[in-house]
């Protein structure tokens, strides 16, 4: 078993959040096997060809960024989608775009999607134990 230790910091000034925003969260989580470190692959548009975490009766703890490259290193800007194994859309990220995502369906895994093209796409998993 080891520790898992996620830090989300959110900053900003603008007039709508009425005033400054600052939240800083830090956890402990204990996390086990399967673990899935940090990897990339090349999306496709079809998700099942896409699958990073397949299903579990566990909770699994999920980082993907959309690097903004395709797979022969050009930029991209079209979108990656973060959906469950029965191709429902959770979740859309931009270029340079990240996601942390505690993912529990003991059904439905987790797969990426590019809009179009290919996204190399930049993921981990972990398990929650």
């Amino acid at each position: 078993m080891a520790t898992l230790t996620p830090t989300l910091t959110l900053t900003g000034t603008a007039a709508d959040f009425g005033a400054d925003l600052s939240v800083s969260e830090t956890d402990a989580i204990s996390v086990g096997a399967p673990i899935i470190g940090v990897s990339t692959h090349a999306v496709t548009n079809v998700g099942a060809d896409n699958i990073i975490a397949a299903s579990a009766d566990s909770t699994k703890l999920v980082y993907v960024k959309h690097t903004g490259k395709d797979a022969g290193g050009s930029d991209v800007t079209t979108d990656l989608t973060i959906e469950t194994t029965g191709d429902v859309p959770f979740g859309k990220l931009n270029a340079g775009e990240f996601a942390w995502i505690p993912h529990y369906n003991g059904t439905s895994g987790v797969q990426l999607q590019a809009s179009s093209g290919t996204i190399v796409a930049e993921y981990a998993v972990f398990s929650h134990t």
